[in-house]
């Protein structure tokens, strides 16, 4: 195993677990192109869950390759040290307009949206 996977203990794996974080979100960032909501894990470590959903972003290949860049960038996340305070159970929740950005774009914005999120879980937590 690497330090870069992105295994089934980092993913949120049924209706059940993003049920808990549509219903009860401890933390909101949201931009004009993605929401984040965010949820205090029963886990040991923080999970990530996507809805990247085909009336925004129609084409599967840009849905799939904007997937690609946000798991990159939380595998990228989790690595660092400064990961987040507490663990968190992530959904990600693409809005209208984010498939027609470019990769770099992407990465920026979802890395601007993690230091958000950090900064408000390091208020609370």
């Amino acid at each position: 195993m690497t330090q870069f996977d992105f295994s089934r203990q980092r993913r949120l794996l049924n209706a059940g677990d993003y049920r808990r974080v549509f219903d009860q979100a401890d933390f909101k960032v949201s931009d004009q192109h993605l929401l984040i909501l965010a949820r205090t894990s029963l886990h040991d470590q923080s999970r990530l869950g996507l809805v990247i959903a085909k009336k925004g972003i129609k084409l599967a290949v840009h849905r799939n390759r904007i997937k690609r860049v946000v798991r990159d960038s939380f595998r990228t996340l989790c690595t660092q040290k400064n990961e987040f305070p507490l663990p968190l159970d992530i959904v990600i929740l693409s809005r209208k307009g984010l498939g027609e950005l470019d990769n770099d774009t992407v990465h920026r914005l979802i890395s601007k949206q993690w230091a958000r999120l950090r900064k408000k879980t390091a208020q609370t937590g």
